[in-house]
């Protein structure tokens, strides 16, 4: 192939690569089919497609031809860039110990440009943290932003601020975290390559909401996916769903968390992310336990275990906590003590677990008490209560480690404390756990009267959110301390009502007329505008109700409706 050619094709897929790897990785493809196998230009034009079909999410082509192109016979730092590109694709398919073999095989070589070498400590930080080695992860972090730094290597730097951030996270400074990922939104926003393609924000809205700042996160991810989707790269589309995801979870919209999983696992599905799988088909498990639905349950975790089987070794202590909500929903207590404790094994050197959702302590020190195991169930409880005195101004961690420790103890002094402290929280799934456990220990203490108006708090909290499962349970124990009539607020299908208001003039106008069943192009000739338009609008519609079709717009347009007759 003439060089003059090849140069012309690296250079538009350079420029194209930053408003879509997708398209410039096609460029280098098409490149690859043009050059021989003997060409001395092949090795590093390899190296370049798989590093662009990583960052545009095509990860099994990127794993292929990565293992084809260090076949070759080439040099040490070809193959360690190569070996960058391939650990990227790895991190997101869960082989969290494969990517770190591999990161520090391609460490070892000589030769390797400070840039490579940059990234490839990087991307072991981030290894090193899914696989629990918090401390590891935290040396690979700044050494990989030291030499950024004194390499000038932007793209690199963006990367290793991350690992810092999540590392940060990981041990519980969460102030340092949304520094740190701060410091990379600030530096993604000023690129012009492809550390764009990293994504700060995402980042940036774990740790806004570790810290229950959830209005931040919210804002984050949206501007987030704008950014992302105008910059071609839809392939990170289920990260920005899994996010919300988590995020709608925790504020208890079971209904909203449900349709971004979902849309979130169909996009990781087709990208072999298995990662993302597992974390929304983790989400879909706990909200089918909060509807009351064992048997969807069950399914969403027999899958995660499926893909776990197949070598993944990242977030363990997440699906051991998932598997320990399932058993306790289906009565196997033995089942559920033991696969808490597993997930406590990473206590408190990785905090991750807790910081993602506070009441996930708590609720470990619940079913490790059930089975007698108070020595973890006083590890879980040292590890939210430290995590609280380090962040003292988050309320949801300090009604976590009071929960934690009221359940331990069985105080209903301290369960008081944790109501209180839960009630500046975003989390009201965490707050109705506490208010229920403050009216048990009320009610074993022979206050009933206490533990009606706490029990009846409760169960209005979980009726509202739909966890009917809670609310059935709740019921019980209020007509169980003698109140004769329990009044359950109305189910309330116009729960979220209140999100429309996040709608544009323009996207009212269009989610008006879809709901009255008109298509796209009757719309756009209504409204005169472009079926494009239309199209553009609905997505943003779906996206900011947390609906996954007109169907479901629908049904939230009739029970917003409903709502107020």
């Amino acid at each position: 192939m003439n060089r003059q050619v090849l140069a012309v094709l690296r250079k538009a897929a350079d420029d194209i690569a930053v408003r879509s790897p997708d398209t410039a990785a096609n460029v280098l493809i098409r490149a690859l089919s043009l050059v021989g196998e003997g060409n001395s230009d092949r090795p590093q034009l390899l190296a370049e497609t798989v590093r662009l079909l990583s960052f545009a999410g095509r990860l099994s082509e990127a794993r292929l031809l990565g293992r084809s192109a260090l076949r070759c016979e080439t040099d040490d730092a070809t193959k360690a860039s190569v070996e960058a590109g391939l650990a990227e694709a790895l991190m997101y398919t869960g082989r969290a110990d494969v990517v770190v073999v591999r990161v520090r095989r391609a460490l070892a070589a000589r030769g390797v440009p400070d840039e490579v070498r940059a990234s490839l400590l990087a991307a072991e930080a981030h290894g090193l943290l899914y696989a629990s080695d918090v401390g590891s992860a935290r040396c690979a972090a700044e050494a990989a932003v030291d030499l950024a730094r004194s390499c000038d290597s932007r793209a690199a730097l963006v990367f290793a601020i991350l690992a810092q951030s999540v590392v940060a996270r990981a041990e519980g400074r969460l102030r340092d975290s949304l520094s740190a990922a701060g410091e990379a939104v600030g530096l993604g926003g000023e690129a012009r390559g492809l550390e764009r393609h990293r994504h700060p924000r995402l980042w940036a809205a774990g740790a806004a909401a570790a810290l229950d700042r959830f209005a931040e996160a919210e804002s984050g991810l949206d501007r987030g996916q704008q950014e992302a989707e105008a910059a071609g790269a839809l392939w990170s589309l289920p990260l920005w769903h899994c996010f919300r995801a988590k995020l709608r979870l925790a504020e208890g919209k079971l209904d909203q968390a449900e349709a971004q999983a979902r849309m979130g696992l169909e996009g990781a599905s087709r990208l072999t992310a298995h990662l993302r799988n597992i974390c929304m088909l983790g989400v879909l498990a706990q909200i089918e336990i909060h509807r009351g639905n064992t048997a969807g349950a069950r399914e969403h975790m027999r899958r995660v275990r499926q893909l776990m089987s197949q070598g993944l070794n990242a977030m363990e202590d997440q699906v051991r906590w998932e598997l320990a909500l399932v058993y306790d929903a289906c009565g196997d207590y033995d089942l559920a003590a033991r696969n808490a404790a597993q997930a406590a094994e990473a206590l408190p050197g990785r905090l991750l677990l807790l910081t993602d959702d506070p009441s996930v302590g708590p609720q470990l020190v619940r079913m490790l008490m059930r089975a007698g195991a108070v020595r973890e169930a006083e590890r879980v409880c040292a590890a939210v209560a430290g995590l609280a005195r380090v962040n003292p101004s988050v309320p949801s961690l300090a009604g976590a480690a009071f929960h934690a420790q009221g359940l331990l103890r069985s105080d209903a002094d301290v369960l008081r404390a944790a109501v209180q402290a839960y009630r500046d929280s975003p989390r009201k799934l965490a707050a109705a756990s506490a208010l229920e456990d403050a009216a048990k220990a009320e009610n074993a203490a022979g206050r009933r009267d206490t533990a009606a108006v706490l029990g009846q708090e409760a169960l209005g909290v979980y009726s509202a959110l739909g966890a009917v499962r809670a609310a059935r349970r709740t019921e019980a124990l209020v007509r169980s301390v003698g109140v004769g009539h329990v009044t359950r607020p109305r189910d309330i299908a116009c729960r979220d009502a209140a999100d429309w208001s996040a709608l544009t003039r323009a996207e009212r106008r269009v989610a008006d007329l879809v709901t009255q069943g008109m298509t796209n192009h009757s719309v756009a000739a209504a409204l005169s505008v472009s079926p494009h338009t239309v199209d553009s609008h609905l997505r943003k519609i779906f996206r900011k109700l947390g609906v996954a079709n007109r169907v479901a717009l629908t049904r939230l347009a009739l029970h917003k409706d409903h709502g107020k007759r």
